[in-house]
């Protein structure tokens, strides 16, 4: 009897004997106990392809699955009929290799074995990556499962790239991933091309499987797509497996994150340890703190930029000679496709002022790891980078309010520019908080980032004249959030207005580096990503305007205001009703911070939907396409 199959058998029964430690079924899986029903669901033969070998999951029928342990090997007893066939199949594979692809069933993206199970079992015992398969695929029922979704998704991207190499799990990616290579997914690539992507991703996947890829919860997809954030596609092509080796390691941390079930601890009001007099700062006028804002646009003609420049120069000012500042403009993408220059080395703190500098942030990140870096978004979830954005939903809240108690019509609009991480909790707050002055109110909800249509004749057509958002005459909105205007027949007039105070922002965090508050918690968070999410208990964000207001609509909205700050409620909280249903029962505690930020659905009372990307215009495309909301994938 050939000694390889001892071996393998050996493997074998060590696997069995793990899985029933750990209480796990210790064979290899059968499709019709998984799936009961697979006979009689729809199936479309493919034909014969290579596929990788770790994603065969087991086999069709019950009667082959006691043959094998759950990695494949055999567990036969030696001097057996099956025994004898694996060894010459495995004598087989070395003298010539095997040529007969096996027959297998695809579900979900799992392959199931009808004829070919020791070869199978060779070929994972000799850690080949592929062999070829005749496959069938059975087609699941349409649900709105998460997982059938994802496939959905998937057969999308196989109807143009006709491969089983790239498996992604997040929604959104396989989009993403044509969108780096230059690609779309309502054509049929090119084969020499598809042909240089699986080289590609080979050459990755080898190194990450070198490194122990393999036994992380991710696939090998999501950490090639990660790694495509930060490195260019080409970088596959030109560099040798050292050099992919060296930039893994680099990504390596944001790839054990994105492996991870709870990515990110959110940091709700500023850390403020008692200082460590002993130790004392880092930094004084002899040794400051050097920190670069980096910002997407100029702060001269951009209103979002130039309130992040107004905070960097009272936030210097603020702590006189303890810190120095300066500012810089990223490269613009077209002219130049790394944004962010080296120069950010030379800093102690960089922070960048927009979402979609978050890509070209982590990539100095990693580059440069003493240097601490902050990107101005939420839930973009990077080790390497923290994210900073505010709970501006509080201010929308009231805002909601005042604009129901300045209506006559039962009417108000509300404009967005773009369906980003954050932005529906802010819509949203706006239409409860307009329903509990109105219960019959309805929020007319238009997006200025739509290529097409027009927001202000939509509200003429409608009778808006009530609304949060920007100037009529404005003919791009750069703004995440408005406040509340009123049309009159002789021009708009602004009532109120949410604002930001970055100036405050930045002191804050500027305060945790100086007392070492910040390197401290970062220390001790280990591999998660933090996120600051700070609200109006902080005072970085505030409403103005209220001191013209009516004492009576005044003092409404202070109380909601001093009960949101003390925490003792939330617009989140309670009964909860979106337009497809009810979302909560009432009696239940708020949404969760994550559910919040993540919010993917709109308020019972609004008129208006989520729009999808091919929706959008250029800019806020890629804005969304960095950071938007689950649904905005044109599917």
């Amino acid at each position: 009897m050939n000694e390889e199959y001892f071996r393998a058998k050996k493997m074998g029964d060590r696997e069995i004997r793990r899985a029933r430690s750990e209480g796990r079924d210790p064979y290899i899986a059968a499709l019709d106990e998984i799936v009961p029903e697979a006979d009689t669901l729809s199936h479309d033969r493919i034909g014969i392809q290579e596929i990788p070998l770790r994603m065969i999951a087991g086999t069709k029928t019950v009667a082959r699955a006691n043959a094998f342990a759950r990695n494949f090997m055999p567990v036969m007893p030696a001097r057996t009929e099956m025994a004898e066939k694996w060894a010459n199949l495995y004598d087989a594979q070395i003298e010539e290799g095997i040529r007969d692809p096996i027959q297998v069933f695809e579900y979900m993206l799992h392959f199931y074995v009808q004829e070919g199970n020791k070869r199978v079992s060779v070929l994972k015992y000799l850690g080949v990556p592929s062999m070829e398969a005749d496959i069938t695929r059975i087609m699941p029922n349409p649900s709105e499962e998460p997982d059938y979704l994802m496939y959905k998704e998937f057969l999308e991207f196989y109807a143009c790239v006709p491969i089983y190499d790239i498996v992604f799990t997040k929604p959104g990616s396989y989009r993403r991933f044509a969108a780096m290579v230059n690609q779309d997914l309502k054509h049929k690539w090119d084969r020499d091309f598809i042909n240089v992507i699986r080289g590609a991703f080979f050459r990755f996947y080898s190194v990450f499987q070198r490194k122990g890829g393999n036994s992380l919860p991710i696939t090998p997809g999501d950490a090639f797509l990660l790694y495509l954030q930060v490195y260019r596609f080409d970088s596959l092509l030109d560099r040798s497996k050292y050099d992919i080796e060296e930039r893994l390691n680099e990504v390596w941390k944001e790839v054990l994150l994105e492996s991870k079930d709870d990515k990110v601890e959110l940091i709700k009001e500023p850390i403020e340890e008692k200082k460590n007099f002993i130790l004392g700062s880092l930094y004084n006028e002899n040794h400051p703190l050097k920190v670069l804002f980096v910002y997407g646009k100029d702060p001269k003609t951009d209103a979002w930029e130039a309130a992040h420049e107004k905070g960097r120069v009272e936030v210097e000012q603020y702590f006189g000679g303890k810190i120095k500042t300066a500012g810089m403009l990223a490269h613009p993408l077209k002219e130049n496709p790394i944004r962010i220059s080296e120069e950010v080395k030379n800093y102690d703190v960089v922070f960048t002022t927009r979402r979609e500098l978050m890509t070209d942030t982590l990539r100095v990140a990693l580059k440069y790891p003493n240097t601490r870096f902050f990107n101005c978004s939420i839930f973009l979830n990077y080790h390497s980078v923290t994210g900073y954005f505010g709970r501006m939903y509080e201010a929308m809240f009231l805002m909601g309010r005042l604009a129901a108690q300045n209506t006559k019509n039962h009417k108000v609009g509300y404009v967005a520019n773009a369906p980003v991480l954050g932005r529906m909790s802010e819509i949203n707050a706006f239409a409860i908080g307009a329903a509990l002055v109105d219960p019959q109110i309805k929020v007319y909800l238009e997006w200025s980032g739509k290529k097409e249509g027009s927001w202000q004749e939509d509200f003429a057509k409608n009778d808006i004249k009530v609304y949060a958002g920007p100037n009529l005459e404005d003919e791009e909105d750069n703004q995440p959030v408005h406040g509340v205007r009123v049309i009159t027949d002789t021009g708009v007039e602004k009532i109120a207005i949410p604002v930001w105070n970055w100036e405050l922002y930045y002191e804050k965090i500027l305060q945790m580096i100086l007392d070492r508050n910040w390197d401290r918690a970062k220390s001790e968070n280990g591999n998660t990503a933090m996120n600051c999410w700070w609200g109006m208990d902080t005072g970085v964000i505030d409403v103005d305007g209220m001191d013209g207001l009516d004492w009576t609509v005044r003092k409404d909205l202070n109380i909601w205001k001093r009960l949101m700050i003390n925490n003792a409620w939330n617009p989140f909280e309670g009964e909860l009703h979106s337009q497809n249903g009810m979302v909560q029962m009432d009696g239940i505690e708020r949404l969760s911070s994550n559910l919040i930020i993540s919010m993917d659905w709109l308020n019972h009372n609004i008129i208006g939907s989520i729009p999808t990307l091919s929706e959008l215009n250029e800019d806020m495309r890629q804005l969304t396409m960095a950071s938007g909301v689950k649904g905005t994938d044109d599917l």
